[in-house]
């Protein structure tokens, strides 16, 4: 008899997700199976190398986690979600997650032309 480690209870799932590889700016399809608030298990169309960490989009649900590798073989990987520092928060849609991003892109751009006016004081 094994003993039961997840948090979670995984349901099964067949739900098309994409893989992406922040700092290589690449991404893959695959699928999700065994889904649950905690994690679940991704098959990969063939051998993937992959980061620790990477971002899943899962498509169907429009969800994006940041997940973290348990376990892997050559066409499954065992993911855990990581949540943010804040406690209790929902994942975010992949529409808000871009628009955070662009926000942040123009609050940059907005603080360096501040300083360039300024003459840099």
């Amino acid at each position: 008899m094994t003993v039961e480690r997840r948090k979670h209870l995984r349901m099964p799932s067949f739900l098309g997700a994409r893989i992406h590889v922040r700092y290589l700016n690449a991404s893959y399809d695959c699928v999700v199976r065994n889904f649950s608030a905690g994690g679940g298990r991704i098959v990969l169309p063939g051998p993937v190398a992959l980061p620790e960490r990477f971002d899943l989009h899962i498509i169907q649900r429009d969800l994006l986690y940041r997940a973290r590798i348990v376990w892997r073989d050559d066409r499954h990987v065992g993911v855990a979600f990581e949540r943010p520092e804040q406690r209790d928060c929902e994942p975010v849609s992949l529409d808000q997650f871009r628009r955070i991003r662009r926000l942040e892109a123009q609050k940059k751009a907005l603080q360096r032309r501040v300083e360039d006016l300024s003459g840099g004081a």
